[in-house]
């Protein structure tokens, strides 16, 4: 019969505090310390645990800690692969926080708030039973997450800049909306706003010289460079006049914006090629959807991991922040329901994207899309989006559980 150690630790930057539970229900704890937040501090953690192992005779051991991001990660890495608990079986759990302050909150409704308490609620926890399942360790899966992730922090930080770029392009040159560049940050865009002082730069420019500057930064790739000059020069009489002052104090901070923007895009361009050859290297079949390029797969797994983790299509919904909540009490139910606001932020991220994306691509998802946009609801569009994010949810976890190539004429059922 296993006696089992539990084992919950607090994690800090710079500590881990660490209690030590019996099986059964006392309070008391086996033993209760703190180790640096290093690798000398896991070694001396692996020590003192095997010590009580031996004195106590237990033959398993659960380590339950809180996902406290980068704080974690090696810990939680050292304890499911790097050291080793032999003759003991071990295994590590991470806890979402919000599940410890939940399970605080039922059995203390006034518990103070420190590490040591903390350590013990989450022993607790683990003894309590109703496990997530049990963490594990994959390298080309942790080293593709942090590839995307950063991609994604770099694409947010990008669009933070062009919306500021383009509230300085409206003081500069604000009908340059009605002008002929559809992308105001591809590089012939930038080129202009960049190298024209004033918009009446622009209008006093000769047509032929404006062609010419615009073929050369736009490289020969407009067809009728004629046609974009004279879109230009009329967007450009048609917007408001700066005084010089102000005029020059915009130019400086758009300068700055530009090149903050073409960094971030080098950037995002060099991350996508390390993406790319890294998902190379992962059996997959998620780019098998029409729309689902390699971004959206390598984002799609390497958040959802392990897909075995989750038991059903609806588990990994809810991971991915892709249920609704309900409201209904007695005969009353509520009429509208929202999105949840827990979840993996990430992969939604990449969940909502992939699906703006298939439902252009693939005549499925497309139809699907079409026909909830149609439907009487508040915030249409947003609706939809989501609603076909959720289909793409079950094709998603289809797709991962079989490895199989997405065939889009098959209708996928999956048993709830």
């Amino acid at each position: 019969m296993p006696h089992i150690l539990f084992v919950g630790i607090d994690v800090s930057s710079k500590n881990n505090v660490v209690c030590c539970l019996p099986e059964g229900d006392g309070a008391k704890s086996l033993s209760r310390f703190t180790v640096s937040n290093d690798e000398p501090g896991v070694m001396m953690l692996c020590e003192r645990i095997l010590l009580l192992m031996q004195k106590h005779k237990l033959t398993h051991i659960r380590f339950g800690l809180e996902a406290t991001g980068c704080y974690s990660s090696h810990l939680a890495r050292y304890l499911e692969s790097v050291l080793s608990f032999a003759p003991f079986e071990h295994s590590v759990y991470v806890f979402n926080p919000s599940l410890i302050k939940v399970f605080k909150k039922t059995h203390f409704l006034d518990a103070p708030k420190n590490d040591r308490v903390d350590a013990w609620f989450i022993a607790a926890k683990l003894r309590s039973g109703h496990l997530p399942r049990a963490f594990t360790w994959s390298e080309s899966l942790a080293a593709l997450q942090r590839l995307t992730r950063t991609r994604y922090h770099i694409v947010q930080t990008l669009t933070r800049e062009t919306n500021f770029l383009l509230t300085n392009l409206f003081l500069k040159f604000s009908s340059y909306s009605s002008g002929p560049f559809g992308k105001k940050t591809s590089a012939t865009s930038l080129a202009v706003i960049q190298e024209f002082a004033s918009v009446e730069d622009i209008v006093n420019m000769s047509i032929d010289n404006l062609m010419a500057f615009i073929a050369e930064c736009g490289k020969n790739r407009f067809e009728n460079p004629q046609e974009v000059a004279q879109a230009l020069q009329k967007a450009a009489r048609s917007s408001y006049r700066l005084p010089k002052a102000m005029a020059d104090a915009v130019n400086l901070a758009m300068a700055s914006n530009i090149r903050i923007i073409r960094s971030l895009q080098e950037q995002a361009n060099s991350l996508k090629k390390a993406i790319e050859e890294h998902l190379a290297t992962i059996p997959q079949t998620l780019t098998s959807v029409p729309g689902i390029a390699t971004i959206f797969a390598a984002g799609l797994i390497s958040e959802i991991g392990d897909i075995s983790r989750f038991p059903n299509q609806m588990a990994l919904a809810k991971y991915g922040g892709l249920a609704w909540t309900e409201n209904q009490s007695g005969d009353f139910k509520g009429v509208e329901s929202r999105l949840i606001k827990s979840g993996n932020r990430y992969l939604k991220y990449y969940l909502i994207e992939a699906a703006k994306s298939v439902q252009v691509h693939d005549t499925v998802f497309a139809q699907y899309y079409s026909l909830k946009k149609a439907e009487p609801a508040k915030y249409a569009e947003k609706r939809a989006l989501a609603l076909t994010a959720r289909k793409l949810v079950r094709l998603v976890d289809y797709l991962l559980r079989t490895n199989r190539l997405y065939e889009p004429k098959e209708v996928i059922r999956q048993q709830k």
